[in-house]
């Protein structure tokens, strides 16, 4: 039967509603400097759900030196997250009896391993990009523990200021969807991180200037402290250093100094 022209008008317009909608089902993963650091954060903008984050972050100056502020193991009510590492779960996962795991171990990070895939594997710490593997575990059947709209994956510590972008690994997945007929648009992006450091040393006459970045400087008569602050976070210090005994210094980020 040949299709009328209204009819091919509805099946038109029906189809970009479609598109429209797909369009909608929007994944944002993003990176903020929170006291120095690059935080990977996700945000769902339209009720979907992710199973699994495979990115590629990396920095156009220096090193990502370190990874932290990852949640680890099954997500529950109450205590939700990504904590399912493919390839570190294969490497340093072991399951106790039945479903019981222990998932506080040394070595278990999102890290990708090289080898695994090594035409598509950044090569991790100390280099200028790392690949990330986020899984999520939980009961379909308890509501509370189906993973939020938004939230943190990790933080990454770099070795200077730099400009960090975040992508999706295509070859590991990239944005999955728990739904398996959800098609997702991931949307990601950068951002300049300024970790604290010591960026500048200059001494005239009997004066030291110390500019720095990042945070408020501290001082200590030596290397293991007691470390005190100069309450200058302006970014520029100077102090005499005559007849002055040796003192240390160092930047201390608002942030870390809150943990503490």
């Amino acid at each position: 039967m040949e299709e009328t022209a209204p009819m091919k008008k509805c099946l038109v317009l029906l189809s970009v509603c479609l598109l429209g909608a797909w369009a909608r089902a929007e994944v944002r993963v993003f990176v903020q400097d929170v006291g120095g650091a690059a935080w990977i954060k996700y945000e769902c903008t339209a009720g979907e759900v992710v199973r699994a984050f495979a990115l590629n972050v990396s920095v156009d100056k220096g090193q990502i030196v370190g990874i932290s502020d990852y949640f680890r193991g099954e997500s529950q009510p109450g205590n939700r997250g990504y904590g399912l590492f493919p390839a570190s779960f294969r490497d340093h996962i072991t399951v106790v009896s039945g479903t019981n795991v222990i998932w506080d171990v040394i070595g278990y990070t999102p890290l990708a391993v090289v080898a695994d895939r090594p035409a598509d594997t950044l090569p991790g710490l100390n280099s200028s990009g790392a690949t990330l593997e986020f899984g999520r575990l939980w009961d379909p059947n308890v509501a509370a523990a189906v993973p939020g709209p938004v939230g943190t994956l990790c933080s990454l510590r770099i070795s200077e200021r730099a400009r960090v972008t975040v992508a999706a690994n295509l070859s590991r997945g990239g944005v999955v969807a728990a739904d398996p007929d959800m098609l997702l648009a991931p949307v990601f992006a950068a951002a300049l991180v300024q970790p604290p450091q010591i960026t500048d040393l200059s001494l005239s006459e009997d004066d030291l200037t110390i500019r720095f970045a990042g945070g408020e400087l501290e001082a200590a008569p030596t290397p293991a402290g007691p470390w005190t602050s100069t309450e200058n976070s302006s970014g520029q210090y100077t102090e005499s250093v005559r007849g002055g005994a040796g003192k240390f210094f160092r930047v201390r980020s608002p942030e870390l100094r809150h943990r503490l």
